[in-house]
């Protein structure tokens, strides 16, 4: 025996090199195939779940477009139909504004048509009246024989009958 510490038997280690080799070979062809299938697997699963989620993404951003396209349509219809109520609403209350003043000047005219008949009415019927009253003066003169102080007195008796009747 050698005094070395360490001793190398070459049939030894050639045998630990080539249990090593094989047991990589078995490792490799029952481990880490398997588990790189795996991981391959799951790499895709991954890049697929990013593909997905950026179609949804695509397509929310679409919809979200599409969505804000459709309110804008909306709000402007919805102003346009406000527009064309108040105008709407303008025009009848003109409508009625015009039509109000058409009867308003209607009435006036027959208020006034009115107003004259009543007056011409009115001077008539004191014409009537002045016609009767000189008709009884006419007639008290021809019965008798006046001094100034019968005509006097018969005007105002006269004057009198007349303020009694306007009243």
């Amino acid at each position: 025996m050698t005094n070395d510490i360490v001793s190398f038997f070459v049939p030894d280690i050639v045998f630990q090199w080539l249990n090593l080799l094989v047991i990589f070979l078995v490792v490799k062809k029952f481990l880490f195939k398997p588990i790189k299938g795996i991981i391959e697997k799951r790499q895709n699963e991954v890049k697929d779940m990013y593909l997905r989620a950026e179609q949804a993404e695509k397509k929310a951003q679409s919809l979200e477009a599409q969505y804000t396209e459709l309110l804008t349509k909306a709000r402007l219809e919805a102003a346009e139909i406000v527009k064309n109520a108040t105008e709407a609403s303008q025009a009848k209350a003109d409508a009625i504004v015009e039509q109000a003043k058409v009867k308003a000047m209607e009435l006036l005219e027959k208020t006034q048509i009115q107003i004259q008949r009543e007056k011409d009415e009115s001077l008539r019927d004191a014409f009537n009246k002045v016609s009767d009253v000189v008709l009884i003066t006419a007639s008290k003169f021809m019965e008798k024989e006046m001094t100034m102080d019968d005509h006097k007195e018969i005007i105002e008796k006269i004057l009198d009958d007349v303020k009694t009747e306007v009243r």
